[in-house]
């Protein structure tokens, strides 16, 4: 009986005095909420939860049907537009050729008008018609600008309008924005989607890190790029520890955020900092964690 008293006091006093940790966090993944930028039914997707994808691999295939006859029906408005281009060359020459028997006209009376053969009249009517040749051909050079600039302005703005169909085209296959796993699917093939709205989750689980929240004496000497230890259980029930970076120490303090339980340490102030993990192997988003400067 002497014995087992003496051994149970031993075994409390060395299971208090464990090192206390100096702040508590929950690990966490860097998630990027996948959707796509146009509206449609989902014609093609494989992925499933839990599937390791990667960078601008394809995730899923969005309806093009109907953008594609709206690029085709523009396509045939430009044609049709082409033709309608006034032909200023065959326009003018007619006009230039007027002018032109004008001039030669001219050179054939004037040296009459110097012999006194033919009148100054004659000259003087000839030179009217040259000038108002020279009038036709410019309003005629005005107008014939005038009607191209406006064909080409139609023509300008359905090829913009090819432009921005192209590109929904383009958007509507929505690629892999980063290396990472499938963690959620919210829609899947033959669902209508929003754009904008999300279809997938996508968690780096490769690259966690700990949200902690220290009090100010426990933050006191911490800064950005210190190492710290983090502890955290493993499938055996023990601590199991991994080197970690501080990355980021929030400038102001704030109360203790709601996912920490206890009423009382709710209601300490504390400071946001995170923790980047060396090494997140057999680690999940959601495990608490302890650190330990």
């Amino acid at each position: 009986m002497r014995l087992r008293h003496f051994i149970l006091p031993v075994l409390i006093l060395s299971a208090c005095g464990g090192e206390t940790p100096d702040a508590y966090g929950l690990i966490d993944a860097k998630s990027i909420m996948v959707a796509s930028s146009e509206s449609g039914q989902i014609i093609r997707m494989d992925l499933r939860e839990g599937d390791r994808v990667f960078k601008d691999s394809l995730a899923l295939q969005i309806d093009t049907a109907q953008l594609s006859l709206r690029l085709v029906a523009v396509e045939a408005q430009i044609q049709a537009l082409l033709p309608t281009l006034p032909n200023a060359g065959k326009q003018l020459d007619v006009l230039e050729s007027e002018k032109k028997a004008l001039l030669s006209e001219r050179e054939r009376v004037e040296p009459l008008v110097q012999s006194g053969t033919a009148s100054r009249k004659q000259l003087d009517a000839i030179d009217d018609k040259v000038h108002a040749a020279d009038s036709r051909i410019a309003a005629a050079k005005s107008s014939l600008s005038r009607e191209k600039a406006a064909v080409m302005a139609q023509i300008s703005s359905l090829r913009s309008e090819q432009d921005i169909l192209r590109d929904k085209i383009r958007r509507c296959t929505v690629l892999c924005p980063e290396n990472g796993l499938v963690s959620e699917i919210y829609s899947s093939r033959h669902e209508f989607v929003a754009a904008g709205m999300p279809i997938f989750r996508l968690s780096d689980f490769d690259h966690l890190y700990v949200d902690a929240w220290f009090d100010g004496a426990s933050l006191a000497g911490l800064a950005p790029g210190d190492q710290v230890k983090v502890k955290v259980d493993n499938a055996f029930g023990k601590l199991r520890e991994v080197p970690g970076t501080v990355s980021f120490i929030s400038d102001e303090a704030e109360f203790t955020p709601n996912r920490v339980l206890t009423r009382d340490t709710r209601l300490t102030m504390v400071y946001h900092v995170r923790i980047d993990l060396s090494d997140a192997s057999g680690m999940r988003p959601g495990m608490p964690a302890e650190i330990y400067k």
